[in-house]
């Protein structure tokens, strides 16, 4: 008998870790069931500014994303750019997912970035960006919404 629980406590944390394992569904996955846009334009005179003055950050779409919003440190983020075409794009698609911020009601957020430009040498332009939240109050739904968190 003093085997089968000796057995029994050393396998429980296995057992455990890999049920939580597999039914771990990365916060990039998650729906976006509504969001909000925000507004581009002082940003974008910003970014005028910048290629005015001779700014290289403007002619680099993860570049340009960082100067509109830092990307914090959380257990969770996933960034994912999508280019129009494989060399010199025109547009570009930025998604940017973060969870696990240290707030009660606020456990992440999501932003999508639409950029564009004239040419290749020419700076980059923000056309939209969305932002939704993933809430962290027990019982939230795993989802991103416009909807800030209770």
């Amino acid at each position: 008998m003093d085997k089968l629980i000796i057995f029994a406590l050393i396998m429980l944390p296995a057992i455990i870790s890999c049920r939580t394992a597999v039914e771990y569904k990365r916060p990039d996955e998650f729906p976006v069931i509504s969001y909000n846009n925000l507004k581009t334009e002082e940003f974008n005179v910003k970014i005028s500014s910048a290629a005015a003055n001779g700014e290289e950050w403007v002619y680099h779409p993860l570049m340009v994303i960082q100067e509109y919003r830092s990307i914090t440190d959380t257990r969770f983020t996933s960034i994912v750019m999508e280019h129009d075409r494989g060399e010199a794009p025109l547009n570009s698609r930025i998604t940017v997912v973060e969870e696990g911020y240290l707030d009660d009601s606020v456990r992440g957020q999501w932003f999508k970035f639409y950029l564009e430009r004239e040419s290749p040498e020419a700076p980059w332009k923000v056309n939209e960006i969305r932002q939704a939240y993933l809430c962290g109050r027990m019982g939230s739904e795993e989802e991103f919404s416009k909807e800030l968190c209770p």
